[in-house]
C-alpha cells in the first residue's frame, strides 16, 4: 500500500491538512490503525501522525477539572499521579487495556475512537473476497444478524464507560474551529459512521462532589491482551454542600455497538441508597442490563459467553452498595 505521510507540529497545520485532503487517516499510537492498514480494511491515501503536536498531550488539573489532551498514552495515565488522586478508576481501567507495550504506545483519543469490532470486519482482504461489504465497509449487511438494519459490531474502549460515568466532554477542532461536545455524543456519532473533520484535542472531566466514588470491572478471557467480555464502571456522588442530589452512574460497554447506561437502577438507588434489599437491587441491575445489551460472536467467543460475562454486574453492584448510605 501506497500513502502519502504528514507528520505536523501544530494543531493548525493539522487541520489544515484534515480540511485539504480525502480519504485521510489520523494516527495517534497506531496500535489499533496499524492492524487495519495491514488486513486492508483501511485504505487511506494519506496519514496525519499527531505525535508531534506537543499541544495534545496536556494533562492538567484546574478550576475547571480535570483535563487530558488526546495523545496522553495509556501508560500516562496508569502514572500519573493527578489521575490516580483525582480518578482513579480511570487509572484502573487503562491499566486493564491490552499490554504494556501497547499502553506505552496507545493514547486516550485511540482508544475512545478506536473502530467497533466483529468476527468479519477484522479479517484480511483475502478472507473478505467471498463475502459481500458490511455497513462498515460500505455495504448494506451485517453478515452478524443479517436481519439487522444497522452495523451490530462493538465498541470495545476501556476507557470509555469511566469517562461517560463521569460526566467527561470531548474538546474537539473541525473546520469550524474549537467546539466542545458530550463524550457520549462524540461515541455515539463515531460508531454510527457520522461524517465530519475534526480532530479530538483532549477530554475534560467535570469537579465533583467530595466523597465522590468510582469502580471500573472488566471480564476477559484472560487477564491481560484480550478485548473486554464485558466492561462496567460505576460512580457515586453524595449529597453536595448546595443540596444537589446524590448521583450514582452505571455505564456498560462491550456488549453492544456502544456504551449503555442502567437509567432505571441509577435512579432507583439514587433516591433510596441501599435500603432496599442487597438481592433484589443486583437482580435488577442485571435484567435491565439483560434488556440492553446486543451481544454478537466474536472470534473463539460465542455471543452466550460474552452474555454470561455481565456476571460480573453482581460483583461492581455489591461494591457499590457498600459504599451507599443506608
Amino acid at each position: 500500500m501506497r500513502f502519502d505521510y504528514l507528520s505536523p507540529e501544530s494543531l493548525e497545520a493539522a487541520m489544515h491538512e484534515l480540511s485539504s485532503r480525502e480519504n485521510l487517516a489520523l494516527l495517534a499510537g497506531g496500535t489499533a490503525l496499524n492492524p487495519l492498514l495491514k488486513c486492508g480494511v483501511k485504505k487511506p491515501s494519506c496519514l496525519l501522525n499527531l505525535g508531534r503536536i506537543q499541544e495534545l498531550k496536556k494533562l492538567t488539573l484546574g478550576e475547571n477539572g480535570l483535563y487530558i489532551g488526546s495523545m496522553v498514552t495509556l501508560a500516562g495515565l496508569i502514572e500519573s499521579p493527578i489521575v490516580r488522586q483525582h480518578i482513579p478508576a480511570l487509572a484502573e481501567s487503562a491499566r486493564w487495556v491490552a499490554s504494556p507495550q501497547i499502553r506505552n504506545q496507545g493514547t486516550v483519543g485511540g482508544n475512545l475512537l478506536q473502530e467497533k469490532r466483529c468476527h468479519y470486519f477484522n479479517q484480511s482482504d483475502s478472507w473478505r473476497e467471498n463475502v459481500s461489504p458490511c455497513f462498515q465497509l460500505g455495504g448494506a449487511v451485517c453478515h452478524q444478524i443479517p436481519s439487522s438494519k444497522v452495523c451490530r459490531a462493538l465498541y470495545y474502549s476501556d476507557l470509555a464507560p469511566v469517562l461517560l460515568a463521569f460526566e467527561a466532554a470531548a474538546e474537539i477542532v473541525d473546520e469550524s474551529g474549537p467546539k466542545t461536545i458530550s463524550l457520549q455524543d462524540l461515541i455515539h456519532n463515531h460508531v454510527t459512521g457520522v461524517k465530519g473533520k475534526f480532530i479530538l484535542k483532549g477530554i475534560s472531566i467535570p469537579h465533583f462532589p467530595p466523597g465522590t466514588w468510582g469502580k471500573f470491572l472488566k471480564a476477559s478471557v484472560r487477564s491481560a491482551i484480550d478485548f473486554a467480555l464485558a466492561d462496567v464502571a460505576i460512580r457515586y456522588s453524595p449529597a453536595g454542600p448546595r443540596g444537589e442530589n446524590p448521583l450514582v452512574r452505571i455505564v456498560i460497554a462491550a456488549l453492544s455497538p456502544e456504551p449503555f447506561y442502567l437509567e432505571e437502577t441509577a435512579r432507583e438507588l439514587s433516591r433510596s441508597g441501599n435500603a432496599l434489599p442487597y438481592e433484589k437491587i443486583i437482580e435488577s441491575a442485571l435484567k435491565e442490563a439483560d434488556s440492553k445489551m446486543a451481544p454478537i460472536r466474536e472470534t473463539a467467543v460465542s455471543a452466550n459467553t460474552k452474555k454470561q460475562s455481565l456476571q460480573i454486574l453482581r460483583r461492581a453492584m455489591q461494591e457499590l452498595l457498600s459504599v451507599l448510605p443506608s
